[in-house]
């Protein structure tokens, strides 16, 4: 089997960054041919930023040629936006389209598996049609990484294809299948798709720790998800509320407190 690096011993898969820079000058067109109602999808995905002129902090895993900042920009025009992609030409193109916000976006071409996203440090994480190239597990642990570098209250919207739990059942036999042939092609190394139904994303978004994850559009064979962050203010009620339930807990174990309890039972009896 001869491999994406020209060999006879890998698999029979393109490598992920040089998948798409052989794509980059195309993709754009490809995709509004591939992706049903394109100009919905795009607009669903900055739907559920508020407008503001405030140049908030937004970071876009897997940013590929950037088709949705244009939407983005319309709703936050002086946003910080940080786009992380593995495509040195799908970045370039990127600054190219985008080349009037030149000091307002900053690439960063890297893994979004490897990129440091950091901690409450980002008003909005996005990412558009790159995620349903990872297995459940590494999606998983990228979702709670950007779960914790979300601020207090802050959104996670990704829009993705989406398939039927069937199709997601016989993507992920295929995927394993692949795996045991192949153990290197593991944390998106390779251009292998494996997209999810959409029960099945609400599910690792919530376990992921997100309070809230639901579907936000969702057309022919993509969905708009948004997940978002508990608020400050809630986790430290929540905080104080478990603490509280804690020492409620610990004194009525306490054996002094229970031999308190008894007494005044016994004497008002």
């Amino acid at each position: 089997m001869r491999g994406a690096n020209g060999t006879n011993d890998g698999p029979d898969v393109e490598a992920m960054a040089e998948f798409f820079d052989r794509r980059a000058a195309s993709y754009d067109e490809h995709m509004r041919r591939s992706v049903a109602k394109f100009s919905d999808f795009y607009r669903h995905v900055a739907d559920p930023i508020e407008r503001t002129e405030e140049p908030i902090a937004i970071l876009d895993l897997g940013c590929g040629t950037g088709l949705e900042l244009a939407f983005i920009f319309e709703k936050v025009p002086n946003a910080r936006i940080t786009g992380v992609d593995l495509s040195q030409e799908m970045l370039a193109k990127l600054s190219e389209k985008h080349h009037d916000k030149g000091k307002q976006i900053t690439l960063v071409r890297a893994s979004f598996l490897d990129f440091e996203i950091g901690e409450e440090r980002w008003d909005y994480i996005v990412s558009v049609m790159a995620m349903h190239h990872l297995a459940p597990g590494e999606k998983l642990r990228l979702y709670r990484a950007i779960h914790k570098g979300l601020k207090p209250g802050g959104l996670y919207i990704e829009g993705d294809y989406v398939v039927t739990e069937e199709e997601e059942e016989e993507s992920l036999k295929r995927y394993a299948e692949f795996r045991r042939k192949y153990p290197e092609a593991a944390n998106g190394a390779y251009h292998i798709d494996i997209p999810f139904c959409s029960e099945t994303q609400l599910r690792l978004l919530s376990n992921a720790g997100f309070m809230r994850a639901e579907t936000g559009w969702e057309g022919e064979q993509a969905a708009v998800f948004v997940a978002q962050k508990l608020r400050r203010n809630y986790a430290e009620l929540s905080q104080k509320l478990l603490e509280f339930l804690d020492a409620q807990s610990r004194i009525l174990h306490d054996p002094a407190h229970r031999v308190g309890v008894n007494r005044v039972l016994s004497r008002d009896g």
